[in-house]
């Protein structure tokens, strides 16, 4: 890639020195040919001057003229009469075409146009034609054979120091762009290596799984520079790694928390069992012991329950569809008891016909979980109401309750593992509204957690509703 960018700011390099040198040699080539030719227009204009005061006639002092003009400036030179007879010359070879063709055209009464521009590879010389007389009234011409070596080598040596000028300022554009080009990419050079310096070390911690190596791969062929190519290539490893760590995690939870339920299902029939015998003395330490075996037992299934939640092996809420109403409804039945001797009312505003992608199974354990904490934390004489609403392609459940709420700061990590609010009273394993919004996201919903108006807490729920499938489909 920067290649790519070193080659965009040296291209924009020369065009910029291009741009800056090519008019200034222009110019000076313009300049040195406007004075090349106003010298030599007035020398014309001169003898012209002279041989319209002497006439027709030859006189001496014109052809002295002519001889001088050629011994100092070595330019042929020519003044003829009004029938193209030669009146005085010098330095002027025999039979010249180019001469003659000057000439009658200075007898049409027509002055020979200078050339704009001196180059190094204009003509040896140009030809300067002035009629003689004044008016409409043409008595001879004059024809002066200009050399233009001195301006030629002045203009070239102008031109080669603008060259060597240009070329140099080009070696320092382009280094200056070799510095940037480096500079832009490097960031994005340094990053595919972190990224595979990262892959490394998740491929080091991570054992291999048969099952996943062996499963077919697509290899994707990326576009764009070398750079982009391969941070691309290596991103896309390196998340694959990132999901089989992840699954790995996954099911070291899942499989840690099933091993571990038959050992405490074991270890509480025998505190079951002892319980029967023991004395009133030890009673105590007794139900100690039981209330702490069944809060393991509590986390156990939480931890399967959050891993089955998370895991991609049960991702099938889009192929089913439940009714909200009558789900909620049974919840806060089966919740009522539990309401009554917390102190907690309950109500429910669900219009019928109100349908979100996901099973019955799921739906009931979130509900579970938001009234299981309402009953357990909101407090005594605490109103929560549960509602739904279409929204578009999607459905909104929200259930709020003015109970005690909890601490702003401690607001945004409600729904993270094993976080239990400042505030919170009574055992929990800080699990419940993790699986929870586990559920909801494994249902391609959203999932949030904020005070409601009242005071107490608001869970927001949002779930794909039929429409939204059908149109993504």
């Amino acid at each position: 890639m920067w290649r790519r960018v070193l080659l965009v700011l040296v291209v924009y390099s020369t065009i910029v020195v291009a741009g800056l040198a090519l008019p200034l040699a222009m110019t000076l080539g313009r300049e040195r040919m406007q004075r090349f030719g106003e010298n030599r227009l007035a020398a014309a204009a001169y003898f012209a001057d002279l041989a319209a005061r002497e006439g027709d006639s030859p006189v001496p002092e014109l052809q002295e003229a002519l001889q001088r003009y050629h011994d100092l400036y070595g330019e042929a030179v020519i003044v003829v009469g009004r029938d193209g007879t030669p009146r005085a010359a010098a330095g002027v070879p025999t039979g010249s075409g180019e001469i003659g063709d000057a000439v009658a055209e200075a007898l049409r009464n027509q002055r020979t146009r200078v050339p704009d521009l001196i180059t190094p590879w204009s003509p040896a010389q140009v030809l300067v034609a002035v009629p003689v007389g004044t008016g409409t009234q043409v008595e001879g011409a004059v024809v002066l054979a200009a050399s233009t070596a001195a301006a030629r080598t002045e203009i070239t040596r102008a031109w080669a120091l603008i060259a060597a000028g240009a070329v140099a300022l080009l070696a320092l554009a382009s280094a200056i762009a070799v510095a940037l080009s480096r500079w832009t990419v490097r960031p994005l050079t340094e990053l595919a290596e972190r990224a595979t310096s990262l892959r490394r070390r998740v491929r080091d911690r991570v054992p291999p799984d048969p099952v996943a190596d062996d499963g077919p791969r697509t290899r994707r062929r990326y576009a764009g520079p070398q750079e982009v190519r391969r941070l691309a290539a290596t991103f896309d490893a390196m998340a694959r790694d990132v999901d089989a760590a992840t699954d790995a995690q996954r099911r070291l939870v899942a499989d840690s928390a099933h091993a571990l339920r038959n050992p405490l299902a074991a270890l509480r029939m025998r505190l079951d069992t002892l319980g029967m015998v023991l004395p009133e003395s030890s009673s105590a330490a007794h139900r100690k012991a039981t209330v702490e075996v069944d809060r393991l037992t509590g986390i156990v299934n939480d931890l399967l329950a959050l891993a089955s939640a998370e895991s991609r092996a049960e991702t099938d809420a889009a192929g089913h569809t439940v009714e909200l109403g009558p789900v909620i409804a049974e919840r806060v039945e089966f919740w009522a008891a539990a309401c009554a001797d917390a102190g907690i009312t309950v109500t429910v505003d669900v219009p019928h016909g109100v349908l979100a992608v996901l099973s019955e199974r799921d739906l009931t354990q979130i509900l579970d979980i938001v009234l299981g904490n309402t009953v357990k934390y909101a407090g005594a004489g605490t109103h929560a109401e549960i509602t739904a609403e279409h929204l578009g392609g999607e459905v909104g459940l929200v259930v709020r309750d003015d109970g005690r709420g909890v601490p702003a700061a401690d607001l945004p990590n409600l729904s993270a593992r094993f976080f239990r609010a400042a505030n919170t009273v009574g055992q929990g394993t800080g699990l419940g509204l993790a699986i929870a919004r586990a559920l909801v996201e494994r249902a391609g919903g959203d999932f949030d957690v904020g005070a409601a108006p009242s005071g107490g807490l608001r869970v927001q729920i949002r779930l794909p509703g039929p429409a939204r499938t059908t149109l993504s489909s």
